[in-house]
């Protein structure tokens, strides 16, 4: 061959013959000729294959940059209103706009990779391979991003400086979770980098065949090792974020309305409880606290199938009142929204999946002008201290109180104040101060004093003792009994104007007995007859357990039980000193307010046991229904046993205890426009604190409508602390116009 190793200098008869074979040695051409068409195969057959995925395959090479994510998130809900009486909003949830913005919009400085992308979508393919024109376009984006935040500052009236702020805060956030996952993908893959055990031969003890193969094994099924590892890429960057939260409805539309001026946004409509009068009836509205993890755990071992109010973290679950009582009622139930996300991360379609469904409304029926007259009254009360007009000593700040009104013939809760109260907005907006003043406020603001509150009655509860000694037969309420100032001994079962004055009632019958409260006709009368009578009227009445009014935490009290031999009628009780105690309202009883005003409504309808209800309605609250007013109608079970000749008995007394001039609450409590009955009560709590003061009737006299206490935790006499107080709410009545017909004159004390 001419091209291997040969000395050039050789003379040409020492040149190999020729023998006729092909010589490529002697024609390069050729080889230069075969070469070139090996190359050119190879080069047309990749010209063909570019040719055939730039026509045939382009649409499923451009799938890739045209992918999108599904994303479901949910459509915040509505829980149901609180509405008064006459269609004052107690509580509603409230749409709140917020602002997000996609992450790489406030990102500072952009990623470069999502900015090339950005430009690179804006312009078409031939614009694509200038990068003039790509350079051009970047700077455009940055500018549209600078744009953006200048609409909106301007728009939403944040400074430029709050803005950057939360934007360097949510960046802040992002980059820490994207630390956070490159540092575990980091170790994962130091740990899969360790060498795997020798399970295996060494390779010099395999046949040659053997190891040939796994070579080729190897080569063909083991991964290249990566010089650098793929870039990350979290949730969080592709994500919009919350920027603002209260974002004013003005900015909200003006973004909707003009997408193009603010790209990489997204307005979100969220709701938030408002209390719209804060610290009006807020023990009987109650509030709504963001759900814990240990509700949600015990719901989830309670319902495993799914949670039927599908509670999830951060939702709002009602802790106190009406809000927790109804709260089945009140919870809205979240709808849910598919959203489509391009590979960026950018929203390019919204879909509702499952509407939301709104919570049901309360319509109440709490008379709102009587039930805020009612709370001044206590707030009142709670201003000043009191003077003990028995005996002239000035008494401390009454720690507590509290006022309730029913509709006799219902049962319907026209007010039910406590007091002292707290205002429902410290649970929206968190003041720390404020509600740790609340909580170390020793007179308990949280506290619901009309139903939860459990005191000795004192003398109001002589109404029932009386229906008790009259429903006996053992004792007629016409015979008139010689009240001497004591029982037996003048140290021991007096009346108060005894020990005050050291006078008697002298001749008087249960009439008079209720209307000067007279402790000893009512102590000789527990004394033959005995308690079990008492306690069996007063299980009859409801005390020793809740009312069933429609609130959490409801307390029942203490009635004590006592027994009553059979046929002959003969005490069995441990000692008669309980009877003469329990008789006056005292031994070992407490009552709640709701139970004393249910004791007056009963009275004052005819003998019917009313269960007390705030809530008349559950559902929509239209305007009309609101307009037409409440028309609450509760189960009213007549008791067993109680005659009209007992209840008239009574009814008289307690005219006679407003009307008559010797009656406990004529100086204080009576009103030339319309006639009270009722009854004062003077409760010893004990401990050397101050007397409890109660009064307890139902208006008007001749038709009631309304059965109402006032109780002032240690304030005094009953006719000189709480019968004021009473006086001033019977006329809140008049004036909201509640008594209804015409007003009568009370009659003559005769």
């Amino acid at each position: 061959m001419l091209n291997r190793a040969d000395n050039p200098y050789r003379a040409s008869d020492e040149l190999l013959p020729d023998t006729g074979a092909q010589n490529f040695d002697g024609r390069p051409g050729w080889r230069i000729a075969v070469l070139f068409a090996g190359v050119a195969l190879a080069l047309g057959a990749i010209a063909l294959r570019l040719v055939f995925v730039q026509t045939q395959l382009t649409d499923d090479y451009a799938v890739e940059f045209d992918r999108t994510v599904e994303r479901f998130e949910p459509i915040p809900s509505h829980d149901g209103r609180i509405i008064a009486a006459g269609g004052e909003v107690l509580a509603e949830d409230q749409q709140v706009f917020g602002l997000k913005v996609h992450y790489r919009w406030l990102e500072e400085p952009p990623d470069p990779g999502w900015l090339k992308s950005q430009a690179l979508s804006r312009l078409d393919r031939q614009a694509r391979r200038d990068k003039a024109l790509v350079e051009a376009e970047k700077a455009r984006i940055l500018e549209i991003r600078e744009r953006l935040w200048r609409e909106i500052s301007q728009i939403t009236g944040q400074d430029a400086s709050t803005l950057t702020t939360r934007r360097r805060g949510i960046q802040r956030r992002v980059e820490h979770i994207y630390q956070l996952v490159e540092t575990r993908r980091d170790r994962r893959a130091a740990e899969r980098s360790q060498p795997a055990p020798e399970n295996t031969k060494p390779p010099g003890d395999l046949p040659l065949w053997e190891g040939l193969w796994n070579v080729v094994v190897t080569a063909l099924t083991t991964p290249p090792v990566r010089e650098a590892a793929e870039p990350l890429v979290v949730r969080e960057q592709l994500d919009y974020h919350l920027l603002l939260s209260d974002l004013p409805i003005e900015a909200a539309v003006e973004i909707e309305a003009h997408p193009e001026l603010f790209p990489g946004t997204r307005v979100v409509v969220e709701t938030r409880r408002v209390y719209p009068l804060g610290n009006v009836a807020p023990h009987l509205v109650g509030f709504r606290t963001p759900v814990d993890d240990e509700v949600l755990q015990t719901r989830k071992r309670r319902f495993p199938q799914g949670d039927p109010l599908d509670y999830q973290p951060g939702d709002r679950q009602g802790k106190a009142g009406l809000e927790r009582f109804y709260e089945r009622q009140l919870r809205g139930l979240r709808g849910l929204r598919k959203l489509v996300l391009d590979r960026r991360g950018e929203i390019i379609q919204i879909e509702d999946v499952r509407e939301p469904r709104y919570g049901q409304d309360l319509v109440l029926s709490l008379s709102l002008p009587l039930q805020q007259s009612a709370e001044e009254l206590l707030d009142d009360c709670l201003a000043h201290e009191h003077q003990d007009e028995t005996n002239g000593k000035t008494l401390p700040i009454p720690p507590g109180g509290a006022i309730v009104a029913l509709d006799v013939r219902t049962g319907a809760v026209l007010a039910a104040a406590s007091a002292p109260r707290f205002d429902l907005n410290l649970f929206i907006e968190h003041q720390t101060e404020a509600w740790n003043d609340v909580m170390a406020d020793a007179r308990k603001p949280l506290f619901h004093r009309a139903a939860e509150m459990a005191l000795p009655p004192g003398s109001v509860f002589k109404v029932l003792s009386a229906i008790a000694f009259i429903e006996s037969g053992r004792l007629d309420p016409y015979q008139t009994f010689h009240c001497q100032g004591y029982l037996d001994d003048p140290d021991r079962y007096r009346c108060l104007i005894f020990r005050n004055f050291g006078a008697s009632h002298g001749d008087i019958s249960l009439v008079d007995a209720l209307a000067r409260s007279c402790n000893v006709y009512f102590f000789d009368a527990a004394r033959r007859i005995g308690a079990g009578p008492i306690s069996d009227w007063g299980t009859r009445f409801g005390f020793g357990q809740p009312t069933g009014i429609d609130l959490p935490h409801e307390q029942g009290g203490n009635l004590p039980t006592y027994s009553t031999g059979p046929k002959t009628g003969r005490r069995t009780d441990r000692s008669s000193g309980d009877a003469l105690q329990l008789a006056i309202g005292q031994a070992r009883l407490t009552t709640t307010p709701l139970q004393v005003a249910r004791m007056m409504a009963v009275v004052a309808n005819g003998g019917k046991l009313v269960v007390p209800k705030l809530v008349d309605s559950v559902g929509p609250a239209t305007l009309t229904q609101l307009a037409e007013g409440t028309s609450a109608s509760t189960s009213a079970e007549p008791l067993r046993g109680l005659s009209p000749r007992t209840l008239d008995v009574i009814r008289r007394g307690l005219v006679q205890v407003v009307a008559s001039p010797q009656g406990t609450g004529f100086k204080t409590v009576r009103l030339p426009d319309v006639t009270i009955a009722g009854k004062t009560g003077t409760a010893e709590p004990g401990g050397g604190k101050p007397d409890h003061a109660w009064f307890a009737g139902f208006v008007p006299a001749e038709r009631p409508r309304i059965a109402f206490v006032v109780v002032l935790e240690n304030a005094g006499s009953g006719g000189h602390a709480a019968g004021p107080v009473a006086r001033k709410f019977v006329q809140a009545m008049l004036t909201h116009d509640l008594l209804g017909g015409p007003r009568t004159a009370a009659p003559s004390a005769n």
